[in-house]
């Protein structure tokens, strides 16, 4: 806030003019808070019930409540309506939705299996490449699909190929990981890029244009990440000398 005079005073000031919470503030806090605990729980709970529930369906139930809840029932009034409803960028959740369901086209099609196929030409390569190959390969492939997809699919199948070059697979799935949420051309590729395409005030071509230099960008941090720092981080022992 330094930089902009006056930042902090606006900043307040904002803080201010919101207020307390309101009554129907904290009831919509109370669905978020039990929407993400469905989230985190449903796994750690030995309940067949809760076994049945998936992440979409604890996510519906959470709208469901919002319709359902009042806010001010002498009034009529619930904590959402359907006028409400209709004013979501819908859009934009179904190109982000397109992104988990390209990338199950992508394993369902086999082309998942074939793209691994590929990795094997990199055999032998100095592990400089390796790494860059890997992580220019998954900043493109998120472009097009929803980050957590690309990483759920592609983890297991780089961490065999790192035993099968003789690499640490913390080496290659760290890259992979952070690769899979540094992709700046496409609304669909990260949920922040989203995000900032529902605003309405930026273009496709102009996201495009500037998140081609940040890819590159990526490309090369990540690489010496995993290069320079991830070692001491981690303090592994791997075979890096090995490959050059």
């Amino acid at each position: 806030f330094r930089e902009l005079p006056g930042g902090k005073q606006a900043i307040r000031q904002q803080l201010v003019n919101l207020g307390p919470m309101s009554l129907p503030e904290k009831k919509v806090l109370i669905v978020f808070l039990l929407v993400a605990t469905g989230w985190i729980v449903r796994g750690l709970i030995d309940i067949e019930v809760f076994k049945q529930l998936n992440d979409s369906s604890i996510a519906m139930m959470g709208a469901l409540l919002l319709f359902i809840i009042p806010a001010n029932f002498s009034k009529g009034e619930f904590l959402l309506d359907w006028q409400t409803a209709r004013n979501i960028p819908w859009d934009i959740i179904i190109l982000f939705g397109g992104g988990f369901a390209l990338a199950s086209g992508f394993v369902t099609s086999g082309l998942t299996e074939w793209l691994a196929g590929q990795l094997v030409g990199l055999q032998g390569m100095n592990i400089i490449i390796i790494v860059a190959a890997i992580v220019t390969l998954v900043i493109m492939l998120t472009e097009v699909t929803s980050n957590t997809a690309t990483a759920s699919m592609l983890l297991p199948i780089v961490g065999a190929f790192a035993i099968a070059v003789q690499v640490h697979p913390m080496y290659l799935m760290t890259a992979v990981a952070l690769a899979a949420s540094f992709a700046f051309m496409l609304p669909v590729a990260t949920p922040p890029n989203a995000i900032v395409f529902s605003s309405r005030q930026i273009t496709v071509p102009q996201m495009a244009r500037a998140g081609i230099w940040l890819n590159i960008l990526g490309v090369v941090l990540i690489t010496l990440f995993i290069i320079i720092l991830l070692p001491l981080v981690f303090d592994l022992v791997t075979p890096l000398s090995k490959n050059g």
